[in-house]
């Protein structure tokens, strides 16, 4: 019974909601009225159900009226959770846990004249952590709802929001759980009854869990897995993650330990062609979570969204790595590929290679200080060459057509003696 976490990363961001969009526009006229039912339809089951379907013309329209009331207007109240209250209590007080939620889509959707069930099962809710075992079986509640000759799935519950790391219920509609397709629903939801799970051949409890941990934005955004489609991952001290992304998305990554985000630069995301490489290196053997964020281009002043996580484990006595250089903004949303060097600690003293991709850059520029500029050589978009570096720090820029500064892109630290990535 756990609402849906979130927890965001602020940087560049981006993707295409295109599926999501697609279905507010189409739920636009139902989801008004939905939000604007008069209190005084609201204290009865059937009195609510019958003024929400007013406006529908088909099943689905009636199920996303009740969906839509649901999620903007019962409250997660963890209070609830050592009892499940009836669907009159939950509409009486509007609070409520999953039970509730479900209990009261089902109890307005067969007034409205629906075929409704609440499911039971595992969800990979807050708290759950990639990789880790089931625990108790039955922990968690949503519906099915028999849309003209098919069932479909839905949860009321993590459509209306999430609970936040200081245990507060935030309110935030969330597209993904309405009708949501079987395949998508069961990477964070497994039904006690196998046939709820909709497919002509059921997935076993195994292969349920072995599913790396997936939020409504990894499929809000389009992403799809590519090298690892399990959730748990050894590495000998550093990992390389590819993730197929759209056009229009930004995916990042970040390094956690016991639920704490550690330095940024223990990992570094590039984006080549359709997909996103996400590396990423352990300070010291230990268990960890690799996460990864995606959002949207064009809102490159808005957060990422929690998307994915894989749990890795670093054996004792691995080598581990050191840090990668840090990447900017604009690095990521200008599809910017770094060839080298990797390693975001330099040596003093030594003349170290650059290669990067630029694409529409007109000069990239190695910068140690407002004094020490050092051009880059440009062959199409990629732009390489030696630098002499110094202690300190030494920063990568870049100019663009119609820009009249430089912007940053990397950032690396130089030392007299360091242990990077290679």
């Amino acid at each position: 019974m756990s609402g849906r976490a979130a927890l965001v990363l602020m940087v560049l961001a981006a993707v295409s909601a295109g599926g999501a969009a697609a279905a507010e526009e189409r739920f636009a006229v139902i989801d008004r009225h939905a939000g604007a039912v008069p209190s005084s339809y609201t204290g009865e089951v059937g009195t609510l159900a019958e003024y929400l379907v007013r406006p529908a013309r088909n099943d689905g329209e009636r199920a996303r009226a009740i969906f839509t009331w649901i999620a903007h207007n019962i409250q997660y109240d963890v209070s609830f959770l050592n009892r499940q209250p009836e669907a009159e209590e939950t509409l009486a007080t509007r609070r409520g846990v999953c039970g509730g939620y479900a209990a009261l889509f089902e109890a307005l959707a067969e007034a409205a004249g629906l075929e409704a069930e609440v499911i039971r099962g595992h969800s990979k809710g807050r708290g759950y952590v990639a990789g880790r075992g089931m625990g108790s079986m039955e922990d968690h509640a949503w519906n099915a709802v028999r849309i003209d000759s098919g069932w479909e799935l839905m949860d009321c519950t993590w459509g209306a929001g999430y609970i936040n790391e200081d245990g507060a219920f935030v309110r935030s509609f969330t597209e993904h759980y309405f009708l949501t397709s079987p395949d998508e629903f069961l990477f964070d939801h497994f039904p006690d009854d196998p046939s709820w799970q909709l497919l002509s051949t059921p997935i076993t409890a195994e292969e349920y869990l072995s599913r790396p941990l997936v939020k409504a934005p990894f499929f809000e955004h389009g992403l799809r897995l590519v090298s690892h489609r399990g959730a748990r991952i050894e590495a000998q001290g550093s990992v390389a993650v590819t993730v197929g992304a759209p056009a229009d998305v930004v995916v990042v990554g970040a390094v956690l330990q016991g639920g704490k985000q550690l330095d940024e630069r223990y990992a570094f995301t590039q984006r080549d062609g359709n997909h996103f490489a996400v590396r990423a290196v352990f300070p010291s053997p230990g268990n960890y979570v690799l996460r990864v964020f995606a959002g949207r281009k064009q809102d490159l002043r808005k957060w990422c969204e929690w998307a994915l996580d894989y749990a890795v484990e670093v054996p004792q006595g691995s080598p581990t790595g050191g840090r990668f250089p840090k990447a900017f903004g604009d690095f990521l949303g200008r599809n910017c590929y770094l060839q080298g060097p990797l390693s975001g600690v330099l040596r003093a003293g030594e003349r170290v290679k650059f290669s990067v991709r630029v694409p529409g850059a007109e000069k990239v520029m190695v910068v140690r200080s407002e004094q020490a500029w050092w051009p880059l050589d440009r062959e199409g978009d990629r732009f390489s060459g030696e630098v002499l570096v110094a202690k300190g720090e030494v920063t990568v820029f870049a100019k663009f057509p119609g820009k009249s500064r430089y912007e940053g892109l990397l950032r690396y630290v130089v030392e007299w003696a360091a242990r990077g990535v290679r």
